[in-house]
């Protein structure tokens, strides 16, 4: 007889304390170019980062790019329904292959000259080819490949040849997050936000929830800031924050606010509620379990907190999981390949509704500089629209000549462990040129 399955089961012990010391983040991490070309050569060409979701591959030939600093990557579906990258890039002149975006291709020709790949990007043609006295080696032409995997329904890129496997780099998230079951979930909005600010000031801005009182002051009706956990893994860290309760900072602490009935109770039919604040999150808990079938969706695995909490994980170096049992945010925060002072934040919405039909939503896109809002655009828009509403101002704010560096407090051990984590690659990849250096010295 075939054993069942093992049950999935997010671990809720906290991490050890990580021991890192609360010194200043000097600000020229955030608003020099010559610290962005470091991070770029020692750390995002060496790290796994989200390209996208499989469900965005259904045919073979399906397509999406990947804009990564100032590469652009082909992501395609093949035959026997695996996956591959590579750089999207003519290996004649350069010529990119496709526009940013979602497509299907047969081939990937040249609009240059016309030269002709396979959907797995081994050279097919090119044209006159006997007007090369050198040839056109496929071996040497073919388009250039690029390391991919994936887990979870997402697709992750690396551009390192030597990098360690994927399962390996992502340690405990996918013991942490795989009861979600993440790869049966919809895609229910997808947009990219240009922001006036470092790709840094940006995590760091999700990476606490010491802003929520300022920032966020009327969400402490129904979400609690001062009974927020933090825990810093290897590379990655989360948070578990809590709702459908009110902040200890909020009047109505310790009590089922009119907010708490209005944004969860009500809306999930708990019309009528009367009880104590366990009792409200045991019964919003409860209530979800009973309309998740109906979306063909599984909630066993899920443990009361993780129905009613935001269970938020940051994978470094730019991906964040606003984990919720029916639906997810996820962030990916790019750099801006020439300005230290700009980024790209791309916002997925995803559903948990394997049985339902989510029509695939296309791709908006907005700007801080146009003043572009969420709020009436998608669930939650007025939330983020209050972070966006920051996020430019913090990065003018550290160009002045009156701010030095960061003063973190213990609420913010996230952005210290990314920077930890950050100036590791950075170690790593400089003493590896200096040892590269010595050794030619030597020669």
């Amino acid at each position: 007889m075939a054993a069942s399955p093992k049950a999935l089961s997010t671990p809720m012990e906290r991490a050890p304390d990580p021991g890192l010391e609360f010194t200043p983040i000097p600000k020229s991490r955030y608003t020099s170019p010559e610290f962005a070309a470091l991070e770029w050569e020692h750390m995002w060409t060496k790290t796994w980062v989200c390209a996208g979701r499989v469900s965005d591959l259904e045919r073979v030939g399906d397509y999406f790019t990947f804009e990564l600093g100032s590469e652009s990557i082909l992501v395609v579906k093949q035959p026997d329904d695996s996956i591959l990258a590579r750089y999207n890039v003519c290996m004649h002149r350069g010529n990119r292959l496709r526009e940013p975006g979602r497509g299907h291709a047969e081939k990937f020709s040249c609009l240059f000259h016309g030269w002709e790949y396979g959907i797995d990007g081994e050279l097919v043609a090119a044209l006159d080819p006997d007007c090369f006295p050198q040839g056109t080696p496929r071996e040497k032409l073919s388009l250039r490949s690029v390391g991919c995997d994936v887990w979870a329904g997402f697709v992750f890129v690396n551009l390192d040849p030597e990098a360690e496997p994927l399962h390996e780099y992502l340690g405990v998230i996918p013991e942490h997050l795989d009861p979600y079951h993440f790869a049966d979930w919809k895609v229910a909005f997808d947009c990219t936000i240009e922001i006036e600010c470092n790709w840094k000031t940006s995590v760091d801005a999700f990476n606490e929830a010491y802003h929520l009182a300022a920032t966020h002051t009327w969400t402490l009706a129904f979400s609690d800031d001062t009974r927020t956990v933090y825990d810093c893994y290897d590379k990655h860290t989360r948070m578990i924050f809590p709702e459908v309760q009110a902040s200890l900072r909020h009047p109505g602490a310790n009590t089922v606010t009119p907010e708490i009935k209005k944004m969860f109770l009500e809306r999930i039919g708990l019309m009528d509620f009367e009880g104590t604040p366990e009792e409200a999150r045991r019964a919003f808990g409860e209530a979800q379990k009973k309309i998740a079938p109906g979306m063909g969706a599984n909630l066993d695995d899920l443990n009361e907190s993780q129905l009613c909490d935001d269970f938020h994980y940051t994978v470094f170096p730019n991906m964040t999981f606003n984990t919720h049992s029916l639906f997810t945010w996820v962030f990916w925060h790019r750099p801006h390949p020439t300005d230290p002072n700009k980024m790209y934040f791309d916002f997925y919405s995803l559903m948990n509704a394997p049985g339902v039909d989510v029509p695939r939503p296309e791709k908006l896109f907005f700007s801080t500089a146009n003043q572009d809002t969420l709020d009436g655009v998608c669930d939650g828009g007025d939330l983020l629209d209050e972070d966006l509403y920051n996020l430019p101002r913090i990065q003018a704010g550290m160009r002045s000549r009156a701010f030095l560096d960061l003063h973190l407090g213990e609420q913010e051990i996230r952005i210290l462990h990314h920077h930890k984590t950050l100036e590791g690659y950075l170690e790593r990849g400089i003493g590896s040129e200096a040892d590269a250096d010595s050794g030619a010295g030597r020669g």
